[in-house]
């Protein structure tokens, strides 16, 4: 027992060492990143926008609160050239009977090349003198219903949205730019900010208060710290494999040749050959990522994955602990059958950074980060108990490491949000800390957080280990507000 404690000692000491290492790394970098970016020469700007066609996809369950905001906010985006398909996968309130009295569509008959195997459409509409199609299908879950409107799409880009979501007028020539300038581009996407409580005036957030619920602050700074500094860090290196599939720019073609999106029922000659068919996934985010980059690889093509921090999308979040659990469970079995779907590119020198470090590190420091977590903590009563360390003296230089890192991290996400309310490309007024008193609160929200929000997190990243052991597949979709609630003068 002795032996065995003193080497689990030394591999736990390495593991957090480098996960540390890891984590200050990439915000550091972030924070030059933001620091020196505006003396980088800006390369020339793209005029020509019009013959670059981009279909939004927007697929919807449940979502007849803000349906019609969000449609009414996507049809007023600065772009030349755009389709805006919006899908009803079967749902269970009115959405279908919201969205038929706001826009009175018209039902066509569309002759299209259905590559992609879905459930059944019901029926296909056209809203009169606007580039709005609505697609009525039996439920099938998100991967079938983007699959569903891709095989209906006319524009030469996708451009995946949550129904709940609010988008940055300028934001789709934004993540579109990566790909017209770079052809190696597979996927590119913008930042995600927290729609709870904003203020909107013509569909645009104009401005926004800290939320009184806890929760949400709790993931306002989440949301900074993964979008704005972590996703910098691995974009830059190349090692990203995540884009959330809130907004989310692809290649048409490049979904295509993959088959789509993953659901149980997609039969593509592709997910055939190289996945098998009935897998499916709980989040199909981040597969379609891996499996593009996995495409690219064996094609012998070079890849890049773009994270933008100029371009916002702000989603609604769960404000109550059941509903947060819920998700963030979802989100870690859906990385756990992600992985186990791609286990062969792990450590696969043929597929460079992607399998060298963007596996590994989502493996050993994203999925099985929880259960490391749990062992060091019994490691350490164990240890105690047999009288190899002290635990009195563990406690106090364990709650100190969390401190001091819960100070540094929050500073240093006070610094790159206080940088980003000088980017001209959205509007920062939106943003929810400007003044010093609220920079303190967000310093102090992050050590709470430390000590309670983490452990939280803890629990429900395990919890999702145990869905993914058990191979249970259930979407788990939380009840929005909707961002009607958001104030709309």
């Amino acid at each position: 027992m002795y032996l065995f404690l003193r080497i689990l000692e030394k591999l736990l000491i390495v593991y957090f060492t480098a996960y540390l290492v890891i984590d200050l790394l990439l915000y550091i970098y972030a924070v030059i990143f933001f620091f020196f970016r505006r003396k980088i020469k800006e390369k020339k700007q793209i005029k020509n926008f019009e013959k670059y066609s981009i279909s939004i996809i927007v697929p919807a369950y449940n979502e007849a609160v803000s349906i019609v905001t969000c449609t009414d906010m996507l049809l007023k985006l600065n772009y030349p050239n755009y389709q805006l398909i919006v899908v009803n996968d079967g749902s269970k309130d009115n959405t279908l009977e919201v969205f038929m009295n706001n826009y009175n569509p018209q039902l066509i008959n569309i002759d299209a090349n259905v590559a992609l195997k879905t459930n059944k459409i019901k029926g296909i509409y056209k809203v009169p003198d606007k580039n709005l199609l609505f697609i009525d299908k039996e439920n099938g879950g998100k991967a079938d219903a983007i699959n569903a409107c891709i095989n209906y799409a006319s524009g030469d880009y996708i451009c995946t949205i949550d129904a709940d979501s609010i988008l940055d007028e300028n934001a789709l020539k934004e993540v579109i730019t990566p790909f017209i300038r770079n052809k190696e581009t597979i996927v590119s996407g913008g930042q995600l900010a927290v729609a709870n409580d904003v203020h909107l005036s013509n569909n645009k957030v104009i401005s926004s208060k800290i939320p009184k619920n806890i929760w949400v602050q709790w993931q306002i700074i989440e949301y900074i710290k993964s979008y704005m500094i972590s996703r910098i860090g691995l974009s830059r290196l190349n090692a990203l494999l995540i884009m959330s599939g809130a907004f989310s720019m692809f290649k048409k073609d490049d979904l295509l040749k993959i088959g789509g999106f993953l659901n149980k029922i997609n039969t593509h000659e592709y997910i055939s050959k190289n996945i098998g068919i009935g897998k499916q996934t709980v989040c199909e985010d981040m597969e379609i990522v891996v499996r593009l980059w996995k495409y690219r690889k064996d094609e012998k093509k070079k890849a890049k994955a773009v994270f933008l921090p100029e371009p916002v999308c702000w989603t609604e979040v769960p404000d109550i602990p059941k509903n947060l659990y819920k998700q963030r469970s979802r989100w870690h079995q859906g990385l756990g059958e992600t992985l186990k779907i791609h286990r062969n590119m792990i450590f696969e020198p043929k597929y460079g950074i992607t399998g060298l470090l963007g596996l590994p590190y989502y493996l050993f420091f994203e999925f099985l980060s929880p259960l490391i977590k749990v062992l060091s903590l019994i490691f350490i009563f164990a240890a105690a108990k047999y009288g190899l360390i002290n635990l009195n003296w563990v406690i106090m230089l364990l709650i100190s490491v969390m401190l001091i890192t819960a100070v540094i991290m929050s500073s240093i996400t006070a610094v790159i949000e206080y940088i980003s309310h000088k980017n001209k490309a959205i509007n920062r007024e939106a943003l929810r800390y400007k003044k010093f008193l609220d920079w303190l609160w967000l310093i102090f929200a992050g050590i709470i957080a430390e000590f309670s929000y983490s452990f939280f997190k803890i629990a429900a990243q395990i919890n999702g280990i145990y869905n993914f052991m058990k191979k249970k597949h259930d979407w788990k979709k939380f009840e929005r507000r909707g961002i009607d609630n958001a104030q709309n003068d």
